[in-house]
């Protein structure tokens, strides 16, 4: 008989912070099995209009993947299909994982800001330190380890 390799894939979400964000991310940690199909999910009860999503493997800094700008998805900087974002309403985010593979562990932040004035057009999203592009806001964060 041979050995049976069982891979998993760790997900965590870890919205314990010691205060209160106004951004929770379900569920704070998982564990699963690679090919399995995830859902993050990124609440707000601060009002905001824009919603970031971020990914942190291990040893390198965030990296940005998608953001939304009053429900409507602005930005999406992710190669994967697996990857795919939802906005039900303006307090709901989800980020869905299709087919889960060992370097899809990771830390994934949920970002959210509100413009600083009503714009009729959406306005340019968060970005990573360095880039040329400009914030909405004061960002607020929460925290999924995947």
């Amino acid at each position: 008989m041979g050995c049976r390799l069982l891979c998993s894939v760790a997900l965590c979400l870890l919205g314990a912070v010691p205060m209160d964000t106004g951004i929770t991310q379900i569920p704070k940690h998982l564990l699963t099995e690679t090919g399995r199909r995830v859902t993050l999910k990124c609440e707000q009860h601060l009002g905001h209009n824009a919603v970031y999503w971020y990914q942190q493997s291990a040893q390198k800094p965030p990296k940005f993947m998608f953001a939304y700008s009053y429900k409507v998805l602005v930005e999406n900087e992710t190669a994967s299909g697996r990857f795919s974002p939802e906005c039900p309403d303006s307090s709901r985010f989800y980020l869905h994982v299709d087919a889960l593979e060992p370097n899809d562990s990771a830390l994934y932040l949920c970002a959210g800001s509100r413009d600083t004035a009503p714009h009729s057009q959406p306005l340019p999203v968060l970005k990573h330190p360095g880039s040329s592009r400009g914030a909405l806001g004061q960002p607020r964060l929460a925290q999924h380890l995947l």
